[in-house]
């Protein structure tokens, strides 16, 4: 690369970080002075320490250390063959009724101005760099559900990519397609990649940020591990749970120097700039609403209740699938190979596979020990790594058994037919049926009621889907429509949140309403109920 737009790019943030003062900063992303406290004043900082790297690299000379490659036209057509399915598999239905994390982001992070959304972090449903990206879809093909998800659809496609990318450089070219296949016909991968959130980011930047490393360590070239750098910065800005992949990197990286591994001393200085760039780039991102997130966003507090249980996200995981007694056979067997397969995989390329196991163990451990919700799509950015070593595992078997290499493909395949067998399920029902719930509860209404939603249905009827509906926040304020209101309708959904956080309300809801209706959808738990109140009569028989 040239020079000269090093020098100049350098240049120019150095004089914007000397020169643009904190209250410019502020008016520039449509915000009132001294609103964003000591967040500008970083801001400035980071731009003059970027400005100065940039113009550093001009004067550096790095070792560069080339490895054959070799051409393989058929992988290439056989991963566009993927891609184009894969692609029309997340474009199908993408435009179904959102579900509630979908309609806060809109409400709270889409809909405001570029500025507004650079410079805010008021809780964890934030994810900057998805909201940024679906802020500028949404201005250009119209508020859809269908244009509010388009980045995760290609986030997620793009995933397939980096997955092939990472797989042929740890198992092979083959093995590669074959996790890529099972990525594109993945329930999960599928369902994710038609969420307006940015957890397919998350996954697309992680894979993505492990194939840079591998390669930065062995090529020892300046330009790999700014690449890596760029990556882990972006992944942040997608999705904090990306710390948990950079430090997983880092603990096998410092393990590979402690035991004098010659891959990791030969590398010289490139993996501190990776990680020391990486670092200051993702601070760059976050910087001018650090000071918001720090105090409030840090703060959130998961109350006891099943989404802290390790063993719902397992249970959860499974239910969705609804795979039958074939399929759970099949998953039984995957996790056998999966098993295995890292075993074997450890003796083959030790490095590789604690890269892509250490994140997932991190994560867990910090969020049960901060008693956090253990939410199945906190892992998510495992998923490739999980495949790999579940066809890698496939493989190995098969080495290992002496059986024709014929039988492990066919066991590939077999693994990739029952995860297609999976995704007519992703279509079936929307992910929160909000629409259907409302619709029917309109159709319960007579003129002298009304319809009143509790919890987080209460949110995103009040946001989204009904605002002319009343809201109780409290017991007491449901017990105060209830004696209004004769014949109350009430719409609530996840009663596990309910019973956690609103105690009070669950406990009217419990006592003075039952289900007529319960509307169903692919969302763990999430069904939509609606309820009317208990006749009198049957208050005085209990």
């Amino acid at each position: 690369m040239s020079r000269l737009p090093l020098l100049i790019a350098g240049t120019l943030l150095v004089l914007a970080g000397a020169f643009w003062n904190n209250s410019g900063i502020e008016s520039a992303f449509g915000r009132d002075i001294g609103s964003l406290a000591w967040g500008p004043t970083l801001f400035r900082v980071l731009l003059v320490l970027h400005g100065v790297v940039l113009i550093a690299l001009t004067r550096l000379q790095s070792k560069r250390v080339s490895r054959p490659t070799t051409r393989n036209t058929a992988a290439w057509w056989t991963l566009s063959a993927i891609t184009l399915v894969a692609l029309a598999l997340r474009l199908w239905k993408l435009n179904t009724g959102l579900w509630f994390d979908e309609v806060t982001a809109l409400v709270d992070f889409v809909r405001p101005s570029a500025g507004i959304i650079f410079t805010s972090f008021p809780n964890q449903n934030q994810h900057m760099l998805f909201s940024l990206l679906a802020h500028a879809a949404v201005g250009v093909f119209g508020e859809h559900a269908w244009s509010l998800r388009l980045p995760a659809v290609l986030f997620g496609v793009g995933s397939i990519w980096a997955l092939f990318l990472l797989g042929r450089r740890v198992l092979g070219a083959r093995e590669a397609l074959f996790a890529c296949a099972l990525m594109a016909v993945s329930y999960h991968h599928i369902w994710f990649s038609q969420n307006a959130r940015g957890y397919t980011g998350l996954l697309f930047f992680s894979i993505l940020a492990v194939w840079l490393w591998l390669e930065a360590l062995e090529r020892r070239s300046t330009g790999w591990s700014i690449a890596f750098a760029a990556s882990i910065a972006l992944g942040i800005w997608a999705h904090l749970t990306m710390v948990f992949v950079v430090a997983g990197i880092g603990v096998v990286y410092l393990a590979g120097l402690l035991r004098r591994d010659s891959l990791e001393r030969s590398a010289g200085w490139g993996p501190w700039l990776g990680f020391a760039l990486g670092g200051t780039l993702a601070l760059q991102f976050h910087a001018l609403a650090l000071p918001e997130f720090l105090r409030t966003a840090l703060h959130e507090v998961s109350l006891p209740s099943e989404w802290t249980n390790p063993l719902w996200v397992v249970t959860e995981s499974l239910r969705s699938l609804h795979v039958g007694l074939l399929g759970s056979g099949v998953l039984i067997c995957g996790a056998a190979f999966m098993l295995f397969g890292w075993l074997r995989l450890m003796l083959r390329d030790a490095r590789a596979v604690a890269i892509m196991t250490v994140p997932a163990v991190l994560g867990g451990a910090m969020m049960m020990a901060s008693s956090h919700n253990l939410w199945p799509r906190f892992f998510f950015f495992s998923m490739g790594f999980a495949l790999l070593i579940v066809i890698g595992g496939v493989m190995e078997s098969a080495m290992v058994l002496r059986a024709r290499p014929s039988w492990a493909l066919a066991a590939c395949g077999v693994i990739v037919l029952v995860s297609a067998l999976t995704v007519p399920r992703v279509f079936s029902l929307p992910k929160q049926d909000f629409i259907g719930a409302r619709d029917y509860a309109e159709r319960l209404r007579t003129p002298e009621n009304a319809i009143v939603a509790i919890g987080l249905a209460g949110v995103a009827y009040e946001k989204y889907y009904a605002p002319q509906w009343a809201i109780a926040k409290s017991g007491e304020e449901l017990e105060t429509l209830r004696q209004r209101y004769p014949d109350l309708a009430l719409v609530y959904t996840l009663p596990i949140e309910l019973k956690a956080f609103h105690p009070d309300v669950w406990r009217v809801v419990e006592e003075r309403f039952e289900t007529v209706a319960t509307f169903p959808g692919t969302l763990g738990g999430g069904e939509v109920f609606v309820c009317r109140q208990r006749s009198n009569v049957a208050l005085r028989k209990q």
